[in-house]
C-alpha cells in the first residue's frame, strides 16, 4: 500500500486536473515525485486493470489519446481531497 499512496495517489490527483496524455501527466507528476517513466507506465497499468482510469475516444479536437478518471477514481479522489 506505501507504494499506492507514494506514487499512485500523486498521479490520481494529477490526473483530477482534467484529461490529458500519458506524456502530459507524467509531466504534471514528475514534479511532486521522484519517478523513473518504467516505474509511471506500471502504475499506470496498475490503474487502469483497477478501474481508476479510463482511455478517452481520439478526436479531431484531440487527436492523440487522452487519460482521464473513471468514475470510480473520481469518487477516491474525492475521498482524499475531504
Amino acid at each position: 500500500m506505501s507504494m499506492m499512496k507514494r506514487i499512485g495517489i500523486p498521479i490520481l490527483e494529477a490526473l483530477s486536473e482534467g484529461a490529458c496524455t500519458r506524456t502530459e501527466l507524467f509531466e504534471r507528476v514528475e514534479s511532486r515525485i521522484d519517478l523513473k517513466w518504467e516505474t509511471f507506465k506500471r502504475f499506470m497499468g496498475f490503474l487502469r486493470s483497477d478501474g481508476m482510469i479510463k482511455t478517452l475516444p481520439i478526436s479531431d479536437e484531440h487527436p492523440h489519446t487522452r487519460i482521464a478518471l473513471s468514475d470510480e477514481g473520481l469518487e477516491v479522489v474525492g475521498e482524499l481531497l475531504e
